[in-house]
């Protein structure tokens, strides 16, 4: 029986993983995965030992005043590295601690396919030197990391984006309401606490001023996983048109707009063609580190894949309530933007597509513990 140790940091990884989880356990059902990770791997058959809502830690200044869990953290996952039981590490996103347990697996022998690369072509280009030391097998889910990847001499499988199966392909792009139409708009703040005390409130904001302006829209407040209730507390006066939901992404295909953090919910919106304003607040230290390290002119995935500002992105201060509500009243007002917009969020979905890559990387995968 192989066992594969199987670490993740957030919500969308912990999903993806759970993907891959699925596809392995349905080649070898004895296949044993030791886990850090959430709901969604427990429930793909891991034994998940450690929980992703112990170490959501978000921007510079909290990953510093968590590192004493984080290095408690990765002492057990070297211990277990070095039980001899383990036969393939797969670390999942989540670069920071990822890397350095990469290689302690690396420097024992064991080998290690890290799935779902870390947006270093974005900020990090420096960490690929280290990738090329420790990574045996580099599993992407963005069409242009495979030609990254190749270029740095790094082994790489495109597995196509794992997103493709949850989000349905809508028949036909989708229409801007209409002034006297009732419609919904989903309201995503983040998956961390950090993001959603950062981001609610000119969601919240943004939401009453749209009200004014398109009477029959009602608001989803979209709850992650990880986050309280308590935490998103929506003011008595807004209650008979703002309501909490846990099933957003399910609710995309019966909504007219997102106004989302920027984060993977971005691409699975984008996935149900919905048009969207994409916003992020962050502290004033992590911002100005951030500017200075990232690479490329856009936030949001689906520019990224694009290659251009096709939704709108509001960071910092421009992430006000009234911007953001100016925003997407243009957008909802402008029927022919709006439906260019939908369509050109559609055509992403082929691009992500490839036919049985998660069947050929849980082949891969178990190769590789094969090969321990």
């Amino acid at each position: 029986m192989k066992t594969i140790l199987i670490t993740c940091g957030e919500t969308s990884g912990d999903h993806h993983a759970a993907a891959l989880i699925s596809a392995i356990r349905a080649r070898e059902p004895g296949t044993r995965f030791i886990a850090m990770g959430g709901e969604a791997m427990a429930a793909a058959g891991a034994d998940v030992r450690f929980s992703i809502e112990d170490y959501a830690f978000m921007g510079f200044s909290e990953i510093v005043s968590g590192l004493a869990k984080i290095r408690k953290l990765e002492k057990a996952l070297g211990e277990l590295l070095s039980s001899g039981d383990i036969d393939l590490y797969i670390p999942v996103d989540y670069p920071g601690m990822n890397m350095r347990i990469a290689a302690r697996a690396k420097a024992g022998g064991i080998p290690v396919l890290y799935f779902i690369s870390p947006q270093v072509w974005a900020w990090a280009g420096w960490r690929t030197r280290k990738m090329k030391k420790v990574v045996d097998l580099m599993a992407v889910i963005l069409p242009f990391e495979v030609e990254y990847y190749r270029e740095k001499g790094i082994p790489v499988l495109f597995a196509g984006h794992p997103m493709l199966d949850e989000i349905g392909t809508p028949p036909v792009p989708k229409s801007a309401p209409g002034r006297n139409e009732e419609f919904e708009i989903l309201l995503f703040p983040g998956s961390r606490k950090q993001e959603v005390l950062n981001h609610l409130g000119p969601m919240l904001g943004a939401a009453r001023g749209l009200k004014g302006k398109w009477p029959m829209c009602r608001f989803r407040l979209g709850a992650a996983p990880l986050i309280d209730d308590g935490l998103l507390a929506v003011p008595p006066d807004m209650k008979e048109y703002v309501t909490l939901t846990r099933s957003g992404i399910e609710e995309l295909a019966g909504v007219k707009l997102v106004i989302a953090s920027s984060g993977t919910v971005t691409l699975q919106t984008a996935m149900s063609g919905t048009p969207m304003v994409v916003i992020y607040r962050t502290s004033g230290l992590t911002y100005l580190l951030a500017r200075s390290l990232v690479k490329i002119p856009w936030i949001a995935m689906p520019n990224v894949l694009a290659g251009d500002l096709v939704v709108p992105e509001l960071i910092q201060k421009d992430a006000a309530a009234g911007r953001i509500a100016d925003e997407a009243d243009r957008l909802l007002g402008d029927s022919g933007r709006y439906g260019e917009i939908s369509s050109r969020l559609l055509s992403l979905r082929d691009s992500l597509r490839r036919e049985g890559g998660m069947d050929d990387l849980a082949e891969r995968a178990l190769s590789m513990a094969g090969q321990r």
